[in-house]
């Protein structure tokens, strides 16, 4: 296959989503010959997840959760923190004049059996057609809420007390709620600890979802009195007291007794106020952008995949954090690597490109 021809108005790859594996997938197309390939970004900027979820000075762990720091791909990362791995990927972008189109979402995907394409639509613009597309969109793009969000006043929602982005607004000296009990809770607590009142509330009684380093850093400082848990803690409702968040904890929450005064009839019930809550309760799969992709989905909706991650549709490859922990999510290295294994796929399949993995370590990295 000779790439980029011979209708140049259509794209070799289609790269959705400018993150780490995003990324690494565009490098991977590119060192094979690929030159014709556009990243499309719905944020202003690469690694938005990043940027979001991970306050100035979060420290970025290759080894992360255990998992062993070797990269099969051209892209790998030492040890470091948001802003170091920010100025890398910033290095990858520039030194490889990859294309990037922000504040661009693809609304609707789909294969053109004629033409023998993909086509995407944007919000705005003309419709982009690819060869080939790989989806490396995140899992936060739409966080979880909880079951009670839909009782809580519209006036908490729209003052910026009920929060799921720790960057949406400065929190200095406040007194803030933190519910969760995965690595998202126990790192947006640990971030906020060092200048605010904080409280994390989970709803069972040990914590089971995060990771041994966030574990081990959020038990000391549970230990140390820096963070109040409420476990188990079970939240029934969120009231507006005065602009305020007032938490209403169900029968049997555990660390609050004595902080919180339960109101007539309640029947044990707890209440509270915060400046703020915040919430670490993870994200979920784009199932709909999956489905109307006409992508495959098992019972519990995850997408149906290869070994090396194409869909039910062929040439369309889903990598990144979608995938799930220990598959290509939940490291930054595991992204890269997933986007690795389905691009030298597709160009092995599709374009008969044969690479050899890199093998590279934390002591021979290639950026």
């Amino acid at each position: 296959m000779v790439f980029g021809m011979p209708n140049r108005s259509t794209t070799d790859l289609l790269v959705i989503g400018a993150g780490p594996a995003g990324l690494a997938a565009a490098v991977e197309a590119q060192r094979a010959g690929m030159n014709d390939i556009l990243i499309v970004e719905k944020g202003p900027t690469h690694s938005t997840m990043i940027r979001t979820f991970y306050k100035e000075g979060k420290r970025v762990d290759a080894r992360y959760a255990g998992q062993e720091a070797i990269c099969f791909g051209l892209l790998c990362l030492r040890d470091g923190n948001r802003e170091s791995f920010l100025q890398l990927m910033d290095h990858v972008i520039e030194s490889n004049k990859l294309a990037v189109r922000y504040n661009t979402e693809i609304w609707s995907l789909r294969w053109l059996e004629a033409e023998q394409v993909f086509e995407a639509k944007t919000a705005a613009g003309a419709p982009v057609q690819a060869r080939f597309v790989v989806i490396a969109i995140g899992k936060m793009g739409k966080p979880n809420q909880p079951d009670y969000w839909k009782t809580i006043p519209n006036s908490l929602k729209n003052n910026k007390s009920l929060l799921f982005d720790i960057n949406t607004r400065p929190l200095d000296g406040a007194k803030v709620l933190v519910v969760g009990g995965g690595d998202s809770a126990s790192e947006y607590a640990q971030m906020l600890s060092p200048k605010n009142d904080v409280t994390l509330a989970y709803r069972r009684s040990k914590f089971s979802k995060m990771n041994s380093v966030n574990e081990k850093l959020l038990n000391d400082l549970i230990a140390s009195k820096k963070i109040r848990a409420l476990l188990p803690a079970d939240i029934e409702a969120i009231e507006d007291e005065n602009g305020k968040p007032r938490v209403v904890f169900k029968p049997g929450t555990q660390g609050i007794a004595g902080s919180a005064g339960a109101e007539p009839g309640d029947e044990g019930k707890c209440r509270e106020t915060f400046d703020a809550v915040l919430f670490g309760l993870g994200g979920m799969t784009p199932v709909e952008f999956l489905r109307t992709s006409g992508v495959k989905l098992d019972a519990k909706g995850e997408p149906v995949l290869t070994a090396a991650y194409e869909t039910t549709v062929p040439r369309l490859y889903l990598v990144g954090d979608l995938l799930g922990k220990g598959k290509g999510g939940g490291s930054i290295i595991a992204g890269f690597n997933s986007a690795t294994e389905a691009t030298r796929d597709l160009l092995a399949r599709y374009c008969g490109k044969v690479l050899a993995p890199e093998l590279v370590s934390l002591d021979h990295l290639k950026f």
